[in-house]
């Protein structure tokens, strides 16, 4: 009997054991479809949150580009500019045809981008064949209207996203989720943040030329010198200039900085710093950024041209000024902490690229001329003269400072033969303003 109590016993303890390993084989194959499930949703939600983003993005490219349309003048640069709408419409268009939205609701968006893109093609077409395009230039002040309600429809939309959000919950049972309504329908027949030209990317480093190489220790010692950080290699970049790659800190805080193996230049660095108490003034912030950047052994012909700031930090944009003409090519961005202008940041890939000797054109246009080359729609605040990047080269131009229904531009006027170069518009007036 004994026997037959330690054998069911036995077979007891088996059958429990056996039933443990199958609810903790069941409760780990649950978690793991749960955790697949989950990371599929996740890998959803980024597909459409990023549709979504490039969506706005694209769409604000279009703004941008409309505006500069309503007060250019050259032929010339309406159709480039038309040509990158058509583009940039199409591409959004496609975008939001993809995204799980209600078709009903929100299709007047679609059709919108559509009209906005095939209107661009017929105004190239009567530009370049010699037609008239009056009646497409008539209609450009109310495309541009409904193009910014576009963009804050979208950005309405990218303000749900994060944090518990979920596109893939708010998918109904038709398979759609909103991202707002609108009735976008239409008849018809470079943005600044930090400075003009702030954006610009050069592929080759042409102050680079001729310069020697230095070593990793000396990539260290230079950052140390100059950044006051204690860095290390962590590695080495070879595309458009080589530069060494630093991490390290600096008083305790993550400091990151990129140094040109030929010629030993800081190309870009960050520091952050934590915040303190107290605000700089514009005029202290632009002081400060000016010794950095002799500190950081950049030229002395260096000129705040830009300024901008937030809470916690300020922006000072300097460019080469040489005979009263400002060399945009040559640019750093200087990063001050707000409460006391401690450094937290350079940039001045655009400077270490091209800052070199430059001639001039000796004959120039008169400037006063200048005034009656621009739309009469613009106000104009301040003209000067400018060498701006162009494709792959440069331009002598006439900057001209205006403003036109509340938006600001920057037109640049070639100043040999007065023809029509660039426009550009300030995206926020709180994104900073021009040093004069």
């Amino acid at each position: 009997m004994k026997t037959e109590a330690k054998v069911l016993t036995a077979l007891t303890v088996i059958v429990i054991l056996t039933l443990t390993a199958a609810v903790v084989a069941l409760s780990v194959g649950l978690y793991n479809v749960h955790k697949r499930e989950t990371l599929l949703e996740r890998q959803m939600d980024a597909v459409y949150e990023t549709a979504v983003f490039d969506s706005l993005d694209t769409v604000r490219e279009v703004e941008n580009s409309l505006a500069k349309m309503l007060v250019s003048v050259s032929d010339a640069e309406n159709v480039g500019m038309a040509a990158d709408i058509y583009k940039n419409a199409g591409s959004a268009a496609a975008r939001v045809a993809n995204l799980p939205i209600n078709n009903h609701t929100y299709s007047g968006l679609e059709k919108f981008l559509n009209q906005v893109s095939d209107f661009m093609s017929g105004y190239i077409r009567a530009v370049q064949s010699g037609g008239e395009s009056e009646s497409y230039t008539e209609q450009l002040g109310a495309i541009y209207e409904t193009t910014v309600n576009v963009r804050i429809k979208l950005e309405e939309a990218t303000n749900k996203f994060g944090g518990d959000y979920s596109v893939i919950k708010e998918i109904d049972a038709n398979g759609e989720f909103s991202i707002g309504e609108g009735d976008f329908n239409v008849e018809y027949p470079s943005i600044i943040y930090d400075g003009p030209f702030s954006d610009n990317r050069k592929t080759e480093w042409k102050a680079l030329e001729g310069k020697s190489e230095i070593t990793e220790e000396e990539a260290v010692s230079i950052v140390s010198e100059l950044l006051g950080a204690d860095c290390k290699v962590t590695g080495k970049t070879s595309g458009d200039a080589e530069l060494y790659l630093l991490e390290g800190s600096s008083d305790g805080d993550n400091a990151y900085a990129s140094v040109t193996v030929n010629g030993g230049m800081i190309a870009a660095a960050s520091i952050a710093r934590r915040q303190g108490n107290g605000n700089i003034t514009e005029s202290e912030a632009q002081k400060i950024a000016k010794e950095y950047t002799r500190k950081l052994g950049y030229s002395e012909s260096l000129t705040p041209i830009w300024f901008n700031s937030d809470e916690n930090s300020v922006i000072v944009t300097l460019a080469c000024e040489v005979n009263g003409i400002i060399i945009y090519p040559d640019m750093v961005k200087i990063k001050l902490r707000a409460s006391d202008g401690a450094l937290t940041g350079v940039e001045a890939c655009g400077y270490c690229a091209n800052h070199r000797d430059r001639s001039f054109p000796s004959v120039l246009m008169n400037k006063n001329a200048v005034y009656g080359m621009v739309s009469d729609k613009l106000s104009i605040q301040h003209v000067r003269l400018a060498l701006i990047p162009r494709n792959d080269s440069e331009r002598l131009c006439y900057e001209v400072a205006a403003e036109y229904n509340g938006l600001d531009y920057f037109v640049y006027i070639d100043a040999v033969d007065g023809k029509q170069v660039n426009i550009l518009r300030v995206v926020d007036d709180n994104q900073g303003k021009m040093v004069i």
